[in-house]
């Protein structure tokens, strides 16, 4: 991409930005005297220098560590698909070394329950009741299991560290006792690797490091704006690695807009207070509860506008089926009078991509909330509007030609969002093809 386009990119993303910030009440502990002053110094934490680097680097400095800080961003589903990156990462890397996971998602009361649920013996849905996740802690579930499952499978420990308490300095209290529960795990064993994913205002100077000083720790925080946005002037990659200090980095998985855009969906459905998204309790919800319909349309007039392709908003029309049933591929082959090879194909991809668009008919099936896929849904629908009027007979080209749609779309408004290159084909075939003669041989 030209520079003269990576700056276009880069001010629609600027743009983007300050809207999304404009309509959040809670912001940096704007209404909250003790959040502000907490989020104060975690900011005030952030250098302002900060250089590119390697995902070995920061592979390299996490095995060199006793403790990795991870700071999540709650709402914010990259951020804990970027922790869960790391923790992968860093365990391929030298499964020998013991590693114990400290969630604060978790309450540290809850451990008999925790230790049950990775050993098989509490069903998920049990575990949840029992624990009162939605309540106690209540961000999507969804978002933290891959991390759950990963240290089941490989029998990683994980260690609750929250701690409820109505006291005024609580985020403090929080500190203090999850720093206690840190050094009964390096006492027990001095050689294990503690990953600890906590709140990133957690991670400031004084706030949890300060508590930590006998130990070696190292910081990662996620898609911070003032890392994030400097290196959309340049091409980038799905997954960055930024080092900040030493033992300090950022890691950069998404668009800075995005986060916040988590921020106000989060805050526009529960009405989010800052005790509650800083504190780290909030309602539960489900994905059903997000108005998918208005985000989408958001994303069309937003890139419709941007492209300046000039479709009307009577054009921009769709209907979205969430978590379809039986009962609605029913409903939907009656209605679009779909042949049955048709709604087997539909039903094949939404169970292997987690959405599916159906063409002519504007139907858009998603197995879940997901930006990432809106985004490129809005691409085929786009795609639609300014095909209209041609012959399309949907064979291999049309489909081509709606997934680059849908892929450019995507990466316009997330250009950190991951897609297949030819190199990453490559290698996905020739090791399914090395899995395929296995499977002979062993026959």
């Amino acid at each position: 991409m030209s520079s003269s386009a990576l700056a276009i990119l880069h001010a629609f993303h600027r743009q983007l930005q300050e809207s999304v910030l404009s309509g959040i009440k809670h912001f940096h502990g704007k209404a909250n005297p003790v959040i502000a002053s907490y989020a104060a110094r975690f900011q005030r934490s952030l250098p302002k220098d900060f250089r590119h680097v390697t995902q070995r680097r920061l592979i390299d400095q996490a095995q060199s560590a006793d403790v990795v800080l991870f700071g999540d961003f709650h709402t914010l589903a990259e951020s804990q698909s970027a922790f869960f990156d790391v923790l992968r990462m860093t365990y391929e890397q030298n499964p020998s070394r013991p590693i114990t996971v400290a969630l604060e998602i978790f309450a540290a009361a809850d451990q008999t329950n925790i230790d049950e649920y990775l050993s098989g013996r509490l069903p998920e849905e049990y575990f949840l009741k029992r624990i009162d996740y939605h309540n106690k802690w209540g961000f999507p579930w969804e978002n933290y299991r891959p991390i759950v499952e990963f240290c089941a499978r490989y029998k990683l420990p994980i260690v609750g560290i929250n701690h409820q308490t109505d006291q005024k300095d609580r985020l403090a209290k929080r500190d203090v006792f999850a720093a206690q529960i840190i050094d009964s795990i390096h006492v027990a064993n001095s050689q294990a690797l503690i990953f600890c994913l906590i709140g990133e205002y957690h991670l400031a100077d004084e706030h949890l490091p300060s508590r930590l000083k006998d130990k070696r720790v190292l910081r990662v925080v996620n898609n911070v704006d003032e890392y994030s946005l400097p290196f959309m002037d340049e091409p980038i990659a799905s997954f960055e690695a930024v080092e900040i200090q030493p033992n300090f980095f950022c890691v950069l998985n998404t668009s800075p807009w995005l986060k916040w855009h988590s921020l106000a969906l989060w805050e526009e459905l529960h009405g989010l207070s800052e005790d509650s998204f800083y504190g780290g309790e909030s309602d539960g919800f489900a994905s059903e509860d997000f108005d998918v319909e208005y985000q989408l349309l958001f994303i069309l007039k937003t890139l419709n506008e941007f492209m300046g392709l000039g479709i009307s908003a009577s054009q921009l029309s769709f209907d979205i089926y969430l978590k379809p049933d039986r009962a609605t591929f029913s409903y939907l082959r009656g209605k679009f009078s779909l042949s049955r090879q048709s709604l087997e194909s539909a039903e094949r991809k939404l169970n292997q991509d987690g959405y599916c668009y159906l063409p002519k008919s504007k139907a858009i099936l998603l197995l879940d909330f997901s930006m990432n896929h809106l985004l490129e849904v809005a691409g085929f629908i786009l795609m639609e509007c300014i095909s209209e009027g041609l012959k399309k007979s949907f064979a291999f080209s049309d489909r081509v030609r709606y997934q680059m749609a849908g892929t450019v779309c995507g990466l316009l408004l997330n250009p950190r969002r991951f897609v297949y290159t030819w190199e990453r084909v490559e290698i996905e075939w020739k090791a399914t093809q090395r899995k395929r003669l296995l499977g002979e041989a062993r026959k």
